[in-house]
């Protein structure tokens, strides 16, 4: 298992991130997709510059996942397949996977989810799987 400490991006690279990686990803709906935006990130070539930007981030940080410091809390970046073992491993402490995004999602057709559960209910239910 990797060290505790995860690399951190500079407040440049999660800029980049948020506006090249996340941001055209919610624009063009995440579960329910926009046509007119997926046309608009079709045309400005959105999810290769996205694809690059993750590239030059994995170069950089091989040993990720990476941390972003966003103004509402922290999210792991996964850059590479073995992040998301990582990720699954050590949750829900420090990754939780019940987000405010994935909560909101989820909680109208499936509010008992393990996905978006936390504390001693998400360990029963995790279990259960």
């Amino acid at each position: 298992m990797r060290s505790t400490a995860l690399p951190t991006a500079t407040a440049l690279e999660t800029t980049r991130v948020v506006l090249g990686v996340l941001l055209p990803t919610i624009a063009k709906g995440p579960i329910i997709r926009r046509p007119r935006m997926v046309g608009l990130a079709a045309r400005w070539d959105l999810d290769t510059k996205a694809v690059g930007i993750v590239r030059q981030l994995h170069a950089k940080y091989p040993d990720g996942p990476l941390l972003l410091k966003l103004p509402l809390r922290k999210q792991a970046l996964a850059l590479a397949p073995g992040d998301v073992d990582t990720v699954l491993a050590r949750s829900p402490e420090p990754f939780s996977p019940a987000s405010s995004e994935k909560r909101a999602a989820l909680s109208h057709f499936e509010p008992h989810n393990v996905l978006i559960s936390q504390g001693p209910v998400r360990t029963v239910r995790r279990a259960l799987q």
